[in-house]
């Protein structure tokens, strides 16, 4: 049984890692393009320069939920395997998920690189050995990426991403049972549009993360008893 599971995750992943990679390249290139682009307009403070990668993190965050909404692996496969619907939505969600956080870990390892770039650039000459540190705590995109010591932003971000995995895969569920992905549409939404807030914002943290765990429940609901389960030889 052990190994069943582990095929189908490993399905999963196969069937993700193009899209994956196509996302991250896609943002990194974007990205830096953007990043460039703004330094040659003589901008000199780097917090100026590095929200012009907002636009093309948000295009890449949505193009990956997109394509993984529509990832179903090999569906011979999954039906020689004999899994329940629901063994397939968690492990769905759990490959989601990694894809999320490495889409998450490209972009802060880009946008760092991008501002040590700058700051070894020779206008750049009197800025402090602090200055990036700084700039992750003054700027609200680089602080929302990589939130540093605001343990709420963590949080936050963390049930963001466990409750987009969840809807992702729960909005392919319900594609196949020929149901509009009604619950991704607003959870994504929710995620985009508020995925950028200043430092220091603990209510607007804690709101957030109490409305991606009620979502996050009720993706796992939807889930559990509005899908048709099939006779898996767990149950024979």
């Amino acid at each position: 049984m052990g190994h069943k599971h582990l095929s189908v995750l490993m399905l999963y992943v196969r069937s993700a890692i193009f899209p994956l990679l196509g996302t991250i390249f896609l943002l990194v290139v974007t990205q830096t393009g953007l990043f460039l682009w703004q330094m040659t307009r003589n901008t000199s403070y780097l917090e100026a320069i590095v929200q012009s990668g907002y636009l093309a993190w948000e295009i890449a965050a949505a193009l990956l939920v997109v394509l993984l909404s529509r990832m179903k692996g090999s569906s011979y496969t999954m039906r020689r395997l004999r899994i329940s619907e629901r063994a397939l939505f968690l492990w769905h969600s759990l490959s989601c998920l990694l894809c999320y956080v490495l889409l998450w870990m490209a972009e802060v390892l880009t946008i760092t690189l991008l501002c040590r770039y700058f700051l070894m650039r020779p206008a750049a000459a009197d800025a402090s050995e602090q200055a990036l540190f700084l700039a992750f705590y003054r700027s609200d995109f680089l602080h929302s990426i990589l939130p540093l010591e605001e343990i709420s932003r963590w949080v936050w971000l963390l049930f963001a991403w466990v409750t987009l995995a969840l809807a992702t895969a729960g909005a392919n569920v319900q594609m196949r049972y020929s149901r509009k992905p009604s619950t991704l549409i607003p959870i994504s939404f929710l995620f985009l549009w508020h995925f950028k807030h200043p430092l220091g914002s603990l209510g607007l943290d804690v709101l957030l993360t109490l409305l991606n765990l009620s979502c996050a429940f009720y993706c796992v609901w939807d889930v559990w008893f509005h899908a048709e389960e099939v006779e898996t030889d767990e149950t024979t």
